[in-house]
């Protein structure tokens, strides 16, 4: 048997104990192999213990267990298991790991299985450099996250660069300008924050331009001895709208809130909590669904109690609604409750009047007008809806 080549970079492989599972499987699976009789097997022989040891290998370890046998008895130099490392579990090479761990028991592998696992081992290390490459250049592409702080300076210095190029007009056209700096902020709906930093940055050349106003500063006198009276008294006064004007613009962007829409409630979770008359045999009525009431532009109901029938007008397109057990959106004015002293000659004529008759209704009644509350209880028969 030929011995195992220098090929196997480590050099001279100490001899592991064999490793002796804490499990019943042991019973049928036998010890881990052991390889002090290699020399006295037949070709035959070592095929099928080779064979039975990998099967071995197999059966006790899993993805992550395997990778841990490999790197434990790893055959080469040590340094490249931190390499191999960058792989996951599941891309070690499983025939590797088994091969390493037996020939750290005393395993001689002929040449055709020492080329195998120098070749797994070494694709293994192309592999995981391959990632580790692949990983540097995501790093390089990913874009530098910028925070809200660093845009919002960006954004206030490119406001700044706008407005110098006016002040720059304002100086080479004779100090004058047609440049409004309320205009501008609104038509570029700046926010509070830049507007307020604009101002904020403008404020020393104002106070430099008063101080030079005021004529009593040597150097200020000497830097600007160019200008004219008039010309610094335009200029003064176009810094100090364009402070004013950023203060004031930073001021109502601060108070302007934008109206929150106010969310629909459905007409499920509007009827949740009505009471109403289900039906009643006498007058042999049944209640429309309460769902219905919702967007409706007109609700009849009858109170079977006191012989009460009311018609509900909603004041506005968007109709009647309902909040806890009463009636919202009604006119008062138009809408109108009467007694009944035959509801079996007047009911009928609500179920399945049209509209003309409807609205000639509570005038036909010979009765007391008054008008309704909103409320429904549980004596409430809903007689019907209309809509445009």
């Amino acid at each position: 048997m030929a011995r195992r080549p220098s090929l196997l970079k480590s050099g001279k492989i100490k001899k592991r104990a064999p490793r002796t599972p804490k499990t019943l499987d042991q019973k049928y699976m036998g010890s881990e192999p052991t390889w002090e009789d290699q020399k006295d097997l037949s070709e035959e022989e070592l095929r099928s213990r080779i064979g039975n040891a990998y099967n071995w290998y197999n059966y006790f370890n899993n993805g992550k267990e395997r990778a841990k046998l490999l790197f434990d008895n790893y055959p080469r130099d040590k340094k490249e298991v931190r390499i191999i490392k960058r792989l996951p579990d599941w891309k070690i090479n499983s025939s590797a790991a088994y091969m390493s761990r037996m020939i750290a028991c005393g395993f001689e592998p002929p040449e055709s299985s020492l080329k195998y696992l120098n070749d797994s081992l070494d694709e293994m290390i192309k592999e995981a450099k391959t990632i580790q490459e692949e990983k540097k250049e995501e790093v390089k592409d990913k874009k530098p996250v910028v925070s809200v702080q660093e845009r919002i300076k960006e954004q206030i210095s490119d406001y700044i660069g706008t407005i110098e190029e006016e002040v720059d007009r304002f100086t080479l056209k004779s100090y004058k300008t047609d440049f409004k700096m309320y205009t501008w902020l609104q038509s570029n709906n700046v926010k509070s924050q830049q507007s307020t930093a604009i101002a904020v940055y403008y404020k020393p050349l104002l106070t430099e331009l008063l101080e030079l106003q005021g004529g009593k500063d040597p150097q200020l006198n000497e830097g600007y001895n160019h200008m004219k009276k008039a010309e610094v008294k335009r200029f003064v006064e176009f810094i100090a709208s364009i402070i004013g004007d950023a203060e004031t613009w930073g001021a109502n962007q601060k108070t302007v809130r934008k109206t929150r829409k106010k969310k629909p409630v459905s007409a499920e979770k509007q009827i949740k909590r009505l009471k109403f008359k289900q039906s009643h045999e006498e007058y042999k009525l049944v209640s429309i669904n309460p769902a219905d009431i919702v967007g409706a532009d007109q609700l009849w109901i009858f109170n079977t109690k006191y012989r009460r029938l009311t018609v509900y007008n909603a004041m506005g397109p968007a109709g009647l609604s309902i909040k806890g057990t009463t009636l919202q959106g009604y006119d008062p004015e138009s809408s109108v409750t009467k007694t009944v002293r035959k509801p079996n000659d007047v009911l009928p004529n609500v179920l399945s009047g049209g509209k003309r008759i409807l609205k000639k209704m509570m005038d036909d009644i010979n009765s007391k007008a008054s008008k309704p509350n909103g409320r429904i209880n549980s004596e409430t028969i809903l007689l019907r809806v209309t809509t445009r």
